[in-house]
């Protein structure tokens, strides 16, 4: 066995492994697995020094500790807004870290900003993030999003939980977030006041710090010995200067620290200076005389990385902006740290967004025609598409591809992306923003080919993660690229990744659209064996979208719909298996008969659903490597089988298919199978074989956060 699996008798004993029987032969002992899940503890390190807001503090602390009103699934809610670099996070991270002993069943932080594309938050990413967090495995989690905040409520329904959601701007980017249980607290930050948020929120702007805490705060960075010798008019100069924002304290303080023989006298005259040339916030005047205290090095990192896509960089992407080594750019890095222009935290480099907008104002100073920008454009690029186009390998295997894997980048180092699959898609998925980005980046360079084979390398990352607003805004992005291209297979290939997102989030029309352009196009590709490989897999994505039509009306009641879609995939299927067979793609026609079945199955045609499940079963059997597929036939070819009411040809077949889903560890199948295997036994009469099987479905699906899906729930 491969999942959690134990016995408990009276209060201590365990029982790992019971066998009883009357006659034992062979026996096959599978240790099991233990899952346990301690509850994460994800907020950030408390603020070094932290003033004043005792107010704040006890009236977050007043909220928490109120007994709950009622039996109510709505949590207490407290939003604290306020501008940038105000201390938000700060006291929001303070009180958490003291509430902890409130809430034993975790406490996460959630920057929004971190998954928001064109304004908007992908909800789903920080749904499944969260999930994640409280001990969901990724083959357990939903696929779209009603259903991971259905999931989300589930799994925190009572629970004593603490969440920090960082940067809202609506209540409808909160509110999905929202744990199912009166006894836990959100913090929620935000620029402004959230109306919408509903009465059962409180409210609290935080408005800047005083004159005498923001004098005490820049004491605290000083140092007593420093700020006891300084001038008093300088200090007083000096704090007017920082406004009452502890993040302009905070740059001021860690200037004074790298300067130690500065005064603050000579801090205020340089900060003046500046502020009165520019005329801009005095927080600008602050990161302006940052800036101006770099080295060259540092001081280009600092323009470059803006331009690095998604919300944060790591090492090696920075290294290829800066266009060095990884020891100097570590280095220039760290002089970014210390100058209090960048943040590392969750495995990133991060700017704040007012110190973001502040590099990218010095960049345009700095460099007006943009040739710098364009240069370390080129080099991420090249670094970020090799090493998608590696991940791809290990995660697919070899496979068609329109654009082949550049050379390594001179100077800079490959990812390490580890042996395997699991270790690939980690590796994409924590560099998922600027993987998605980057199409967007190659494009806005008109560098084409770029952004055409990264979104292809992340087709299997999408698959596995399927994160819809990212891909579909990388998927629509390089549709254009290829058309701007002219590369014909890279037409068709783009436009029939971008259905697959487009119909998982229920836009038939649009994915029609997609498919209809991508077959027509493939009309005009020649007799190659890549170029009709490709015509049969944009056929086959057009039947894969009739089939999932399908489905969706006979989900809601039009079966005269869904037989005439179901039709239409089958043409779709049959075609597509015609192509790959005249080519001889042996695993291509296999897989179009697995289609058929799948669609014979979905339109309850349940003789030809055996008859095609038999056939792509022998097809996969017959090929290396395809043992999985394997198992997948044996299982829809079983259920087809239950069907037709031939139970005992079914249950060899579900014994064969429930020990490859073991000896994979893929407790999702596994549930799945118990689940087909309980309504056979009930059909067969056995009802304590069913409740037993039934019983395993249930364990694996509690242990892994998941729900029964309708499709995986016995039918009549």
């Amino acid at each position: 066995m491969s999942e959690q699996t134990h016995n408990v008798v009276g209060d201590r004993a365990r029982v790992d492994n019971l066998v009883q029987a009357g006659h034992i032969g062979t026996v096959n002992v599978h240790q099991a697995r233990v899952l346990v899940h301690h509850p994460s503890f994800g907020l950030p390190p408390e603020k070094a020094h932290f003033v004043d807001r005792e107010e704040e503090r006890r009236r977050i602390t007043a909220t928490a500790t109120a007994a709950p009103d009622g039996d109510g699934t709505r949590p207490r809610i407290l939003t604290v807004s306020g501008m940038g670099g105000i201390g938000k996070t700060a006291l929001c991270v303070q009180v958490g870290h003291q509430l902890l002993g409130h809430y034993p069943d975790g406490a996460h932080y959630l920057d929004l900003d971190d998954e928001r594309r064109d304004g908007v938050p992908d909800l789903a990413a920080v749904l499944t993030d969260l999930l994640r967090s409280l001990g969901v495995e990724q083959e357990w989690l939903h696929g779209d999003f009603r259903s991971l905040v259905r999931q989300f409520w589930d799994r925190t329904r009572g629970k004593r939980l603490l969440l920090v959601v960082e940067n809202a701007r609506s209540a409808a980017e909160v509110e999905p977030l929202l744990p199912a249980s009166a006894r836990s607290l959100v913090l929620v930050t935000s620029h402004g006041p959230l109306y919408d948020l509903g009465a059962t929120a409180d409210e609290l702007a935080l408005a800047p710090l005083g004159t005498a805490h923001t004098a005490e705060l820049l004491r605290l960075f000083f140092g007593e010995q420093r700020w006891a010798a300084a001038d008093p008019e300088a200090v007083r100069s000096l704090t007017a200067l920082c406004g009452g924002l502890p993040k302009a304290v905070e740059v001021a303080g860690q200037l004074a620290r790298k300067h130690p023989h500065r005064s603050p006298a000579g801090l205020v005259e340089r900060l003046t200076a500046d502020l009165h040339e520019r005329g801009s916030a005095p927080v600008e005047a602050v990161w302006d005389t940052a800036y101006a205290e770099l080295g060259a090095e540092a001081a280009r990192l600092y323009r470059l990385l803006p331009e690095c896509p998604g919300p944060f960089a790591v090492l090696p992407t920075a290294a290829a902006l800066l266009g060095r080594d990884l020891l100097d750019t570590e280095d220039a890095l760290a002089e970014l740290l210390a100058a209090g222009l960048l943040d590392h935290r969750s495995g990133g480099y991060r700017q704040h967004a007012l110190v973001r907008g502040h590099a990218r104002r010095t960049a345009r100073a700095a460099d007006p025609d943009g040739a710098e920008r364009a240069a370390a454009h080129a080099r991420l690029l090249h670094w970020l598409r090799r090493q998608t186009a590696r991940a791809d390998l290990l995660t697919a295997g070899t496979r068609a591809t329109v654009h082949g894997e550049l050379p390594p980048l001179p100077g800079i180092p490959d990812a390490d992306l580890g042996t395997t699959k699991a270790g690939a898609l980690h590796w994409m998925e924590a560099n998922r923003h600027a993987l998605y980005g980057a199409v967007g980046l190659a494009h806005d360079d008109d560098r084409d080919e770029d952004a055409v084979a990264i979104a292809e390398s992340l087709w299997t990352h999408f698959l596995d993660h399927p994160r819809y607003a990212d891909a579909t805004g990388a998927f629509r992005t390089a549709v254009v690229a290829a058309d701007r291209g002219g590369n014909l297979l890279a037409r068709v290939r783009t436009r029939s990744m971008l259905a697959r997102p487009l119909w998982g989030q229920g836009c038939f029309a649009e994915a029609a659209a997609a498919t209809e352009q991508a077959c027509a196009l493939a009309e005009l590709l020649d007799d190659s064996y890549e170029h009709r490989r490709m015509a049969g897999s944009a056929i086959d994505f057009r039947g894969q979208l009739a089939l999932a039509r399908g489905e969706s009306a006979l989900a809601h009641g039009d079966r005269t719909a869904a037989l005439a879609d179901f039709a239409a995939a089958r043409a779709d299927f049959t075609t597509a298996r015609g192509i790959q067979l005249g080519i001889g793609n042996a695993y291509g026609a296999a897989l179009q008969t697995y289609q058929l079945a799948k669609t014979a199955a979905a339109a309850a045609d349940h003789p030809a659903a055996a008859e095609l499940f038999a056939a792509a079963r022998a097809e996969f059997t017959a090929l290396p490597g395809r043992a999985r597929m394997a198992a997948r036939t044996a299982f829809g070819l079983a259920r087809a089988l239950r069907q037709l009411g031939r139970h005992q040809e079914a249950e060899p077949l579900l014994a064969e298919a429930l020990a490859a889903a073991a000896a994979r560890g893929s407790s999702h199948d596994e549930a799945r199978i118990s689940t087909e295997y309980a309504e056979l036994a009930d059909r067969t009469g056995r009802p304590e074989d069913a409740a037993r099987h039934r019983a395993r479905a249930a364990e694996l699906r509690a242990a892994h956060g998941g729900a029964a899906p309708d499709g995986d729930r016995p039918g009549p």
